[in-house]
């Protein structure tokens, strides 16, 4: 990454030079040497650092949100919705702004942290990024103040606000082993870069403390944001012998797992238990109603803008991240299996 030593450099000039050209004062440049110091700029690649700003104590009192790419319709999206509801409540509060940054592909870091870093944000927050992502990285490295929500990304020490994924993921599958099941498959969105891997990991504890044998061909991968389940129903059909119950790691996994059962003739819960992640929307709507884990999205947003704000005004906050409770919503999608009249209980 480009400096104002290295633009300096370059062109030939001080650094106060390069300042006043990218700044646009306070001292005025000669036009020759304006325009060998702009050349510089763009043979370099560089971009203003926004908070060497905020040192000569300037703020924006603007906060950034950076949405995943696959992600066109944050307000109606049943996850980032409430989170963007809580962050905007949060921001409200303060008297600041929310900007929102959508279609970033957060692989792509040399493109995004650059047009990120351009003065009109004093922070960010990166909702649901991949666990592999360099962005958030990047931004530290720029002495950005960033937040994540809903990942805690590999190799950056960076605040995260989320919920208790692996507890969520126990607790589905608790229940459903209390009820009675046994053999009890997982639908997952299959990228181990999400929060998708620590609901499995709950998943797999709940099995290993009542003795059931973790068995991988009861793991099912699909595409959350992709339509068509011929490859869903045909893993049902596969094992509709086998498996009684089936835990999702998201709510609308679990609204395609219902309708692809119903279109294999296999009724829910009699002939398959059902239980989501997340309590949103489909979780009312679907037929039957979907038992599932509820995670408080709109306070997890609240509490993700607030620690941000504590980040930009240098206010010690949590350095390992902050976890929400959840908690189990039982409802018609999920009963006993056929022959068992009660539940037992677990081992």
């Amino acid at each position: 990454m480009a400096t104002l030593k290295d633009i300096a450099k370059k062109s030939g000039v001080s650094t106060a030079t390069v300042s006043y050209v990218v700044n646009n004062g306070p001292k005025s440049v000669m036009p020759e040497t304006r325009a060998r110091v702009l050349a510089a700029i763009a043979a370099m690649n560089y971009h203003p650092n926004a908070h060497a700003r905020g040192l000569r104590g300037k703020k924006t009192n603007t906060i950034g949100v950076v949405f995943p790419h696959v992600v066109h319709e944050p307000f109606e999206n049943a996850y980032f919705g409430p989170v963007l509801g809580g962050i905007i409540d949060a921001a409200t509060q303060r008297k600041k702004a929310t900007m929102l940054f959508t279609a970033f592909d957060f692989d792509e870091v040399e493109t995004c942290a650059p047009s990120l870093c351009d003065g009109r944000c004093d922070g960010f927050l990166i909702l649901a990024p991949r666990r592999t992502t360099r962005l958030v990285g990047d931004l530290q490295a720029r002495n950005v103040p960033v937040v994540v929500v809903g990942t805690h990304p590999e190799g950056a020490e960076a605040l995260t606000v989320d919920a208790d994924n692996v507890k969520g993921g126990h607790l589905a599958t608790r229940h459903l082993i209390e009820i009675g099941h046994r053999r009890i498959g997982i639908v997952s969105d299959g990228d181990p870069r999400t929060c998708s891997l620590e609901r499995l990991e709950g998943y797999r504890k709940a099995l290993d403390e009542a003795g059931i044998e973790f068995d991988p061909s009861f793991v099912c991968d699909i595409a959350p944001y992709e339509a068509g389940d011929d490859e869903l129903g045909q893993w049902l059909v596969a094992r509709r012998e086998t498996i009684t119950a089936v835990f999702c790691t998201q709510d609308y996994i679990a609204a395609r797992v219902i309708e692809a059962a119903g279109q294999c003739r296999l009724h829910v819960p009699n002939d398959l238990s059902v239980v989501g992640f997340d309590d949103n929307i489909c979780a009312v709507t679907s037929e039957p109603p979907m038992t599932t884990i509820r995670q408080p999205m709109r306070q997890i947003g609240l509490r993700a803008a607030e620690a941000l704000f504590d980040c930009i005004d240098a206010v010690d906050s949590e350095p390992t991240g902050i976890l929400f409770d959840v908690q189990l919503i039982q409802r018609a999608s999920s009963a006993p299996p056929r022959g068992v009249a009660t539940a037992p209980p677990p081992e």
